[in-house]
């Protein structure tokens, strides 16, 4: 690895923004790659949970309770966090991804950051969220963020079997 390499990794420049309707392709089509490229999620089934919760996300968003963000790195996105309602007191996390080259880099953590401190501002008593048991990345910024697994159950709907975990935090 070069200097120039090692200073990148150290310092990216990530911003972090609220989403516009533009980004809507772009956390659809980011998402469904994503999963079909890493973990083989290729059913209809996924596709239409994806894209029909984009939508529903988009149809139904209410600023007051609501936030998407869009990690951006040198003035393109590299990820996403939203935060949906459930009820006036339950948020859910949705919607999470990073691009694979700016993992390990800080944008993760900062999207989560960002997300919990939205609910904390929003007066949510707690937010959840519905994972994989095999995105350990992912799995580790959950906890690392105060959450902790409170259900599990085996999904066979969107390709391959796959353990799906709940988490919940409470604010």
């Amino acid at each position: 690895m070069t200097e120039d390499s090692r200073t990148l990794k150290e310092n990216p420049a990530f911003t972090i923004r609220p989403f516009r309707e533009t980004d809507v392709a772009y956390v659809t089509a980011g998402q469904l790659a994503l999963y079909a490229a890493e973990y083989g999620f290729t059913s209809h089934v996924w596709h239409n949970y994806l894209t029909g919760g984009v939508q529903d996300f988009v149809r139904q968003f209410d600023p007051a309770r609501d936030c998407m963000y869009i990690a951006e790195r040198d003035g393109a996105p590299c990820g996403c966090i939203a935060i949906t309602h459930t009820d006036n007191g339950t948020a859910q996390l949705r919607f999470y991804f990073v691009e694979k080259e700016c993992r390990g880099m800080g944008a993760g953590r900062r999207l989560i950051d960002r997300a919990i401190g939205f609910c904390r501002d929003a007066q949510y008593q707690r937010v959840f969220l519905w994972t994989f048991s095999t995105l350990d990345a992912a799995r580790h910024l959950y906890a690392g963020g105060g959450f902790s697994i409170t259900d599990t159950h085996l999904n066979s709907e969107w390709g391959e079997p796959i353990l799906e975990e709940k988490w919940e935090l409470d604010l």
